[in-house]
């Protein structure tokens, strides 16, 4: 396991803050609320890099579960019958996988991770919600109707998050941790 410096704990709680906050600023699209919190998990998860990104996910579900009102909707373990927590799920699954890119210079890394992330939620988004609506509530779905009401009306604002979530990530980085990386020469200047 690895171990986490203070300031990794506290930016993994303004994380998990901001995660909060995005996800109670909402406007309702049918069953699937429009958020800002596809935009939190794309600069969340490009901040503090897969495992760290994974842990805040994961403690965001557990509190939403226990019956803190973390989720745009409330909370509660009864959450999991709402046809839009798969794509709280997706956020956990892709967490890592964007996260691949915190630890790249490359800037075309990010958009590739943050579109295969965006590809993630969506897929377990479109197939929670098929779950929910065909077997659990009794709706007749199909696949079609589900990526009209789960994806359709938020791919061309999720695909300006990414975008928009790489252009913010690439100056947050800088500021963040420029501390991080002037200590190497600091600790270099004295030895030599």
């Amino acid at each position: 396991m690895k171990k986490l410096k203070i300031k990794d704990l506290c930016i993994m709680a303004i994380s998990l803050a901001i995660i909060i906050v995005a996800s109670k600023i909402n406007i309702q699209i049918g069953p699937i609320p429009l958020t800002l919190q596809t935009f939190s998990v794309f600069i969340v998860s490009l901040l503090l890099g897969s495992f760290k990104a994974f842990i805040v996910f994961l403690v965001y579900i557990i509190l939403g579960l226990i019956g803190i009102p973390v989720f745009s909707s409330g909370g509660g373990i009864a959450y999991i019958y709402m046809p839009s927590f798969g794509f709280i799920i997706g956020f956990l699954v892709s967490a890592p996988i964007i996260g691949i890119a915190s630890k790249s210079n490359k800037f075309y890394l990010k958009y590739i991770l943050s579109m295969v992330g965006l590809l993630i939620i969506n897929v377990c988004g479109v197939s929670y919600m098929y779950i929910i609506f065909n077997y659990y509530k009794g709706v007749n779905k199909d696949l079609l109707n589900i990526l009209q009401i789960g994806v359709l009306p938020f791919i061309i604002k999720d695909i300006f998050t990414v975008i928009l979530s790489c252009i913010i990530y690439s100056r947050l980085k800088v500021i963040i941790y420029k501390e991080e990386k002037e200590e190497p020469k600091l600790f270099n200047e004295r030895v030599n």
